[in-house]
């Protein structure tokens, strides 16, 4: 006879202190400065010492405002929640998770507006538009797998986040010089153009680590609970 595995308990959820409550609460409100500084950061006009960085064209800088105030909008109450949420007993974790996700995929949509800024300031939003058909598509299809076979998770968000690192390195590299169009100023110096992209490539391969880690804890908390 087959032995049932004993069902593992619960652990208490104990209740928050206002000192926990305010750091976690700092924490939250330092992700969400980041990602919106990331969104916003090159979106006006800059000169140093002659090169004159052009502000964003408005089609594309009108969407990018809005996303901003929308980063604020949705994130500030989402961390909200979740404090208030931690540390009630009949909460599950999945709920609670939902909700201080929200400030880290807002985090990560900021490397990737950054990441968009410097291509079509080089003039290469071609390559942009390529690169976001290829994220829907990839993410769309790295769903349809794991619906179909949830014991993949893992290698599904390391095929898609793979793929999406290099296709991204790969255009950075196809893309126009950066110098004259998109200014990053350290210790009083100009950057080159290696050195912008590569800052932003830096930063975007992290967007999509983070975003795909933070979704897969998501789905597995998910399938866990159907289990």
């Amino acid at each position: 006879m087959s032995k049932k595995k004993p069902k593992r308990k619960a652990k208490k959820k104990e209740p928050i202190t206002f000192g926990t409550a305010l750091k976690l609460f700092g924490c939250f409100l330092a992700v969400l400065f980041l990602g919106w500084y990331m969104m916003v950061d090159h979106l006006d006009g800059e000169t140093f010492h002659g090169v004159v960085e052009l502000p964003l064209k408005e089609s594309y800088a009108n969407p990018v405002s809005g996303l901003a105030l929308i980063h604020w909008v949705i994130g500030i109450p989402s961390v909200i929640v979740f404090l208030l949420l931690l540390g009630k007993r009949n909460i599950s974790e999945f709920m609670t998770t939902c909700f201080y996700s929200v400030p880290i995929f807002l985090m990560s949509l900021g490397f990737t507006i950054q990441y968009m800024v410097l291509l079509v300031k080089v003039g290469a939003e071609s390559l942009w538009w390529c690169y976001v058909v290829a994220a829907v598509l990839g993410f769309l299809l790295a769903n349809l797998l794991i619906y179909l076979d949830k014991g993949k998770i893992h290698i599904v968000f390391i095929g898609l986040g793979t793929v999406l690192i290099v296709l991204s390195w790969i255009l950075l590299v196809m893309a126009n010089s950066a110098d004259g169009h998109y200014i990053i100023i350290y210790k009083d110096k100009l950057r080159g153009s290696f050195s912008i992209k590569t800052m932003v490539g830096t930063f975007q391969t992290m967007g999509i680590m983070v975003f795909l880690l933070m979704y897969g804890f998501l789905l597995k908390l998910r399938f866990g609970g159907e289990e």
